[in-house]
């Protein structure tokens, strides 16, 4: 057990009123933060080594700048890797290469050159690339993190195709300590299959528009790995019988056991849980009532476990005058129309893909009246409208989906403020993009 991560980091448990409502049944949102050291033990310590396989789609519609900008992403993460850190590199069309064993990559120079003889091909066997990927860092010892990253721009056409299948290879994968990330490309991408296999191979899901957009992701990724403190982080949640528990994060009806993301020193991962509590259920006015019991068990960056002090919280009941005077928390209410929105893009994100063009922009319009005072979600309403507006199908799916959920599940700064001003010297996993799939400019 790693004493330094379980003493310093914290489990908090803080309600959107501090109170319950007697004589009527209450709806109850809790925000359960939990969040990592601000520092590293040992300032300016050595982060363990890590181990990567690039995995690169060389099929036919990767022709042109795409090819190139994937080059070019994958010279970035060679840059940005620590000599003693492990690279191998798997190229698939309809057929898989390695042209990198996984070795430490030294100087860079032979990864560098395996990487310039990339060359467009044939179809996409999608599935074969990232096993062959996965399968490269199976003999690593000595790497506490090892992920593969996969690159695409198509669809699974050659090779095992079925989502539910290769979700669960990813997920039996990082079980056995490989994760996986993945990147989508362009249109012509299979997004549903993408985030299935980097949400169960506990990993990161990322999308370019054009290949240059494909910078910045590949550059959220690395720093985070680079400041990891803790990883396969997962929040055991339960209430006592009789109440509803819903997670809002996402559209499961109730969880007992959910998977945060990687967290970096110095954030927070965070999840609005959302209790429904019969009149009947509760004590007497003036008396407390336990609610929530949150437990948490990770991964350090090393590989050793952690596990944070089981928390609780009870609340009074008050009469009903008294609970309507409790003020709302400031934060509490913030995160939950962060989670209103991301119901409400995945909800744009149907309608997109019906095509029901009136309809879409009715729901636009609704969603801009409701976050009018959350800058950072006004701006992302703004630019939807935008793309919307192209009546791009496609396009409109893919940036719905990807801003729902990052929205869903994405790490904080421990002290964030409400607006995201410009000019900041946020690390790039914490910026708050109008956009997931444009580069920041």
């Amino acid at each position: 057990m790693n004493e330094f991560l379980s003493l310093s980091s914290s489990l908090v448990i803080e309600p959107l009123r501090a109170g319950l409502c007697a004589g009527r049944d209450n709806q109850v949102d809790l925000l359960v933060r939990v969040q990592a050291p601000d520092l590293p033990p040992q300032e300016g310590a050595a982060r363990p080594p890590q181990a990567v396989a690039l995995v690169i789609d060389k099929s036919g519609s990767m022709r042109g700048d795409a090819i190139q900008e994937a080059r070019r992403c994958a010279e970035f993460v060679v840059s940005r890797m620590r000599k003693s850190d492990v690279i191998s590199l798997v190229q698939f069309d309809d057929q898989v290469t390695r042209l990198q064993e996984a070795v430490p990559q030294g100087d860079g120079r032979l990864l560098r050159a395996a990487i310039h003889q990339i060359r467009v091909g044939g179809n996409t066997d999608l599935h074969g690339g990232w096993l062959e990927g996965a399968e490269t860092l199976t003999a690593v010892s000595g790497t506490a993190l090892k992920r593969v990253i996969l690159l695409s721009d198509g669809q699974a056409n050659i090779g095992l195709t079925d989502q539910e299948a290769i979700a669960t290879q990813c997920r039996d994968w990082a079980a056995r300590g490989i994760s996986t990330s993945t990147y989508g490309l362009g249109d012509g991408f299979n997004e549903d299959l993408m985030v299935a296999m980097a949400r169960a191979g506990s990993g990161n899901h990322y999308y370019g528009d054009k290949a240059e957009d494909l910078m910045e992701p590949f550059e959220q990724e690395l720093d985070l790995m680079a400041n990891l403190a803790m990883r396969q982080v997962r929040l055991q949640l339960s209430a006592p019988d009789g109440l509803g528990l819903e997670v809002l994060n996402d559209s499961t009806a109730s969880a007992a056991d959910w998977q945060l993301p990687d967290m970096a020193w110095d954030t927070e991962a965070w999840v609005v849980v959302r209790l429904t509590l019969p009149a009947a259920a509760m004590p007497a006015p003036g008396e407390r009532m336990t609610l929530l019991r949150a437990q948490v068990t990770a991964l350090t960056a090393a590989g050793d476990p952690v596990s944070l002090e089981r928390t609780s919280l009870a609340l009074p009941v008050r009469q009903a005058g008294e609970w309507q005077a409790l003020p709302e928390s400031a934060l509490v209410a913030r995160r939950v129309l962060e989670v209103d929105a991301s119901r409400m893009l995945s909800a744009m994100r149907q309608l997109a893909q019906e095509e029901e063009w009136p309809a879409l922009d009715k729901l636009l319009s609704e969603a801009e009246q409701r976050f009018s005072g959350h800058e950072w979600l006004t701006s992302i309403m703004q630019a939807m409208r935008g793309v919307a507006s192209s009546r791009s199908r496609e396009r409109m799916m893919k940036e719905s989906f990807f801003s729902s959920r990052k929205l869903s599940a994405r790490l904080a700064a421990k002290n964030e403020q409400a607006a995201n001003p410009e000019g900041t010297d946020e690390p790039a996993f914490l910026r708050r993009k109008s956009l997931q799939g444009k580069r920041d400019h």
